[in-house]
Parts: C-alpha cells; sequence; structure tokens
C-alpha cells in the first residue's frame, strides 16, 4: 500500500498498524528483541530528550555494513557512544553509563 493509504487505514482502525503486522511474521524471540530494543531506545530518548541523539542503522542496509565494519561491530545490538564507546549486548545500565559520561563531555550522538 502507498504511505497514505497505510496512515488511514492505520487510523481508521481497520488494520493492524504496517509495523505489527510485519512483526507477527517473525519467531517469538525477534519479536521479544524488537521489543526489548525498543523499550532501550524509547527509554533514553524519554530520559534524555534533545540532549541526545539516537541514529538506528540496520545491519543488512549498505549503510549499516559500512557503519558494522567501521566500528567493528561483531554482535547485536551494539550502541556506539560518542563515535568510540560501545556497549554490546542488552546491558541498558552500562549504555547509560556511557551515555552520562558522554553528556558530561559534551558529546550527544548515540
Amino acid at each position: 500500500m502507498c504511505a497514505a493509504c497505510e496512515v488511514m487505514i492505520g487510523q481508521a482502525d481497520l488494520e493492524p498498524s504496517p509495523q505489527d503486522r510485519g512483526l507477527d511474521e517473525y519467531p517469538p524471540d525477534w519479536q521479544e528483541d524488537l521489543q526489548r530494543l525498543s523499550s532501550i531506545i524509547y527509554t533514553l530518548a524519554d530520559r534524555y530528550q534533545d540532549r541526545v541523539r539516537i541514529r538506528i542503522w540496520d545491519p543488512r542496509s549498505f549503510q549499516g555494513l559500512l557503519k558494522s565494519i567501521r566500528y567493528r561491530v561483531r554482535r547485536y545490538p551494539t550502541f556506539i557512544v560518542n563515535g568510540r564507546d560501545k556497549s554490546v549486548g542488552w546491558d541498558s545500565d552500562t549504555l547509560e553509563q556511557k551515555v552520562k559520561e558522554a553528556l558530561e563531555t559534551g558529546d550527544y550522538e548515540i
């Protein structure tokens, strides 16, 4: 469907949203990982708002592949904080600490 149709159907509650519709096709463990990743991202965005910039790269895309090579990412999820600090895996406490350290130095990119 075109983007306008997706929006109209989503607002009318005629079908599940495009995000939810596609999610059902994936295995349950992938669905859980997506929910966990979303939770981490939304928590950081809510907590730090405009003090941080969050960019998400799909490792299957060309740009994501280049970023994975550049930062030597071998496992996912990997969060790159401040262009040099890596937080690998689901440990949100470690990620939070790296974000706080970056904010103390005045750097904002995650």
